[in-house]
């Protein structure tokens, strides 16, 4: 389930021993954590601490309040699966924080010494590392300032966005650049979801429901484009089972204009049962542009993940710290 709501309530509170127990629960079924509950529940507390107290704005400047409180949610979030250093960049946290913090505007501060150190980090893992050693070296314009398009469309989309809680905003995120990128095929809410969105904590079937109660979708229409992403396997299963004569050496293009011709209603009750859905025309032109926003400022989350949250006390640190002191 999405717990930012319940984090957002902790971080308003400063709770953060509710903080720690919740970063505890998610991750103390993981195998590569080491020691006893009371240990790793002290190292989760350490790092709530950490998290609730690094000073965003360091990097980051310019922020509103209620960007910084997503923000903050959003490490804690990230925090339960991944460790704040260069090797978060090799996943998609950067994807997940560029779609939770859409709505806000922040200025990038000290972005040359954040450049080094993810230079001078990727350097040196790569003469240890192939992985690494595919990685080039940053020039002083790569990172931005995650500022989005001021115009009023995107700023309404942007507006229905900031008003869901955090993973389910990421959820529709994910949608909005799916339609987007292929806009005559309808798609199920629930298909529309990165690995990243669910692991963050999601209930596919509410968050579905939360995303077209906003109005950023709509339940889809185009039966025809919905039908272009069945397979030829699937129609010829759909009309057989409907009693329509359909052989199987007809080809897919064959099979599409029948279920059109003869079962429209069959097929329009279909797509309404899957929850089918496609743009809301209103916001249609603006997450035509969301996508290119999101990949100019993924760079500046991936870095800032890696070298610039503050959260100095990762799990790691902890865990080897604790096995420096042990006899």
């Amino acid at each position: 389930m999405d717990f930012s709501p319940w984090l957002r309530e902790r971080v308003r509170r400063e709770d953060t021993e509710g903080i720690g127990e919740y970063l505890w629960r998610v991750r103390r079924a993981d195998p590569e954590v080491h020691g006893t509950s009371e240990e790793v529940l002290r190292r989760y507390l350490d790092l709530a601490h950490s998290i609730m107290a690094t000073p965003l704005n360091r990097h980051l400047d310019r922020g509103t309040e209620e960007g910084y409180l997503d923000l903050r949610i959003a490490l804690i979030l990230l925090a339960a699966h991944e460790f704040f250093s260069g090797f978060i960049m090799a996943g998609e946290s950067a994807d997940f924080m560029a779609a939770v913090m859409v709505p806000h505007s922040f200025s990038l501060v000290g972005a040359s010494e954040l450049l080094d150190r993810r230079n001078q980090f990727v350097q040196e893992m790569g003469r240890e590392m192939e992985y690494w050693a595919c990685w080039t070296p940053l020039g002083p314009d790569a990172l931005r300032s995650p500022i989005p398009p001021h115009d009023t469309s995107f700023q309404n989309m942007l507006g229905a966005l900031g008003k869901l809680s955090l993973v389910t905003r990421a959820h529709a995120v994910d949608a909005l650049r799916h339609l987007a990128a292929d806009p005559h095929t309808p798609r199920s809410l629930a298909s529309l979801c990165r690995y990243e969105t669910k692991r963050s904590g999601l209930d596919i079937a509410d968050s579905s429901r939360m995303v077209l109660d906003s109005g950023l979708v709509v339940p889809a229409r185009d039966v025809g484009g919905w039908l272009k992403a069945w397979t030829r396997r699937q129609l010829l299963s759909f009309l057989n089972s409907l009693g329509v004569r359909a052989p199987k050496s007809w080809s897919k293009e064959r099979l599409t204009e029948v279920a059109l011709t003869d079962c429209e209603a069959e097929v329009r009750s279909r797509m309404d049962e899957y929850g089918a859905v496609e743009l809301a025309p209103v916001y249609a032109e603006a997450a035509a542009r969301l996508g290119s926003y999101l990949e100019d400022v993924k760079e500046t989350w991936r870095v800032w993940l890696g070298f610039g949250t503050g959260v100095r006390r990762s799990l790691r640190r902890l865990e080897q710290e604790d096995t420096a002191d042990t006899p």
